[in-house]
C-alpha cells in the first residue's frame, strides 16, 4: 500500500509542471535513518529562441524558470505526501539549438537539470482507508 502512495506522489509531482518533462526517483529509507527519504526529480524544459534578443539575456530566462519549477517542487511535495521537505541538491545544464531547417522550427534553448529533496512522508500515507 505505501508504494503505491509513492507512485501516486510521482505521478502528481510529475503532473505539476506540463510544461516540462519530470521523473521521480525515491530512495528507500536504511536502517538508522531519521526517518526521511530522498526523493531526485529530473526536468527537462525547451523553450523557443527569439533572435532578434541577447542570446545570454534568454539563457537566463530559460534557467529562471527552471529554478521556479524546481523551488515549487518541496512546496507540491508537501501538499501532497510529506510533512517536510528541504532541496539538498540541484544541478543544471543548458544547451542551444538551432533546429531551423528551410525556414521551419527556429532556435531553441533547453534547460535540463535534477533536484535532489529530502523529505518526511505523512505519517497516514501507509494507512488504509477504512
Amino acid at each position: 500500500m505505501y508504494l503505491r502512495y509513492l507512485i501516486s506522489a510521482a505521478i502528481l509531482v510529475a503532473a505539476a509542471s506540463p510544461a516540462s518533462s519530470q521523473e521521480q526517483y525515491v530512495r528507500p529509507l536504511r536502517p538508522g535513518d531519521d526517518g526521511s527519504a530522498r526523493i531526485q526529480s529530473s526536468f527537462s524544459m525547451t523553450l523557443p529562441v527569439k533572435d532578434d534578443e541577447d542570446a545570454g539575456a534568454q539563457q537566463q530566462v530559460a534557467l529562471r524558470s527552471f529554478y521556479k519549477v524546481a523551488a515549487g517542487s518541496c512546496a507540491i511535495v508537501v501538499e501532497t505526501v510529506a510533512d517536510t521537505c528541504e532541496i539538498t541538491g540541484m544541478t543544471t545544464n543548458v544547451n542551444a539549438r538551432d533546429r531551423n531547417v528551410g525556414g521551419y522550427g527556429g532556435s531553441q534553448i533547453t534547460v535540463t537539470g535534477q533536484i535532489t529533496m529530502k523529505v518526511k512522508f505523512k505519517a497516514n500515507l501507509g494507512k488504509t482507508a477504512l
